[in-house]
């Protein structure tokens, strides 16, 4: 099934009645930084009832290099010529498709904007994946919503499963949520991509292929 709106849930919870829920858990895991105590200080705090929903503190380590656009090559010695201006760094969307393909259970994607170009390509390919596999999996997708960029979260559920090379069937296992956030002037900033709670694909990187994948890149990094 795809939605490109998520149904509004029978139970809400205010932080007032978080902090009540965060009493049942306040020990602090090892090896986390400053930082990272902070952050889960807070969430413990004003959202304990979402802990396994929405957060959790989970512990890993980089596998592989550093994903960067363009690739390090790039960076000192390779000039992007006209042979190499449009495909430079197309391993990148493709190691994104990769990473969701590995879901068996759930993917949460968050991103500043709508994916396009190859980006957009890699990421239907890996959903028309996960529905090949037959397994059933939840993927939610969350993109800010600009002022002056506003997100039509329909035509992205669309574009995301109706691809006219990966569109999915009607039938598909797969559960497709798309959504985006503006509060005022903050939106949804984060660049996330996370599976099953085992894989975890995170920087700096938007999804725009004009930006990332052309002549005259912008240079940013990614871990997995």
């Amino acid at each position: 099934s795809h939605r490109a709106m998520v149904e509004p849930q029978e139970d809400a919870f205010s932080e007032e009645s978080d902090c009540d829920a965060a009493a049942e858990d306040n020990s602090t895991p090892d090896g986390l930084s400053y930082v990272g105590e902070a952050a889960r200080g807070v969430l413990s705090e004003k959202h304990a009832a979402y802990r396994n929903v929405c957060w959790n503190v989970t512990h890993g380590k980089v596998v592989g290099e550093i994903a960067q656009t363009p690739p390090r090559e790039y960076w000192k010695d390779r000039q992007i010529n006209d042979d190499c201006e449009t495909c430079h760094s197309d391993s990148f969307p493709e190691k994104m498709g990769e990473i969701i393909s590995k879901a068996t259970e759930w993917v949460d994607f968050t991103s500043l904007g709508p994916p396009d170009g190859k980006f957009l390509d890699c990421i239907a390919k890996a959903l028309k994946a996960l529905s090949d596999s037959g397994n059933s999996v939840t993927v939610r997708f969350l993109v800010g919503n600009i002022v002056g960029m506003p997100t039509d979260d329909h035509a992205l559920c669309r574009a995301l499963t109706k691809h006219p090379d990966y569109e999915l069937p009607d039938d598909s296992n797969i559960r497709v949520w798309v959504g985006s956030w503006r509060k005022g002037v903050s939106w949804n900033h984060a660049k996330i991509i996370a599976v099953d709670g085992k894989y975890l694909f995170t920087g700096g990187h938007n999804v725009w292929d004009p930006h990332y994948l052309k002549k005259n890149p912008v240079r940013d990094l990614c871990l997995h």
